[in-house]
């Protein structure tokens, strides 16, 4: 319930320029959830443009993430190797609305949120 009250405020306030219907990529500003170990934060880097998911993580190890709709629902899920090159993910089938990405990566977990 808690999440879907948020998720109903942020789609609210979100101005039209931040959603996607136009073309322009947008970085997804992630933030560490969850600190496991204490060491140097290194945040991977996502960005949406149109359906296509990018996402980069210059560290070392797998890293795993899922998507949830506004219900908290997951809707896509993958993996990518934290070696610092770019991976690229379709989301044409996930629909349309207010998304949160959670990266699974070496030492934290990481969560943003993008509109499609």
């Amino acid at each position: 319930m808690k999440k879907l009250l948020i998720t109903l405020i942020l789609m609210s306030v979100l101005p039209a320029t931040l959603r996607s219907d136009d073309d322009i990529a947008r970085e997804i500003n992630l933030n560490s959830v969850d600190v496991r170990i204490r060491s140097l934060d290194i945040t991977p880097e996502a960005s949406i443009y149109k359906d296509i998911l990018s996402v980069s993580f210059d560290a070392s190890g797998i890293c795993t993430f899922y998507i949830e709709d506004s219900f908290g629902a997951t809707v896509y899920t993958g993996a990518f190797p934290a070696d610092g090159m770019e991976y690229s993910y379709n989301l044409s089938g996930i629909g349309e609305g207010l998304f949160r990405l959670v990266i699974d990566g070496p030492g934290n977990m990481y969560e943003g949120y993008f509109t499609m």
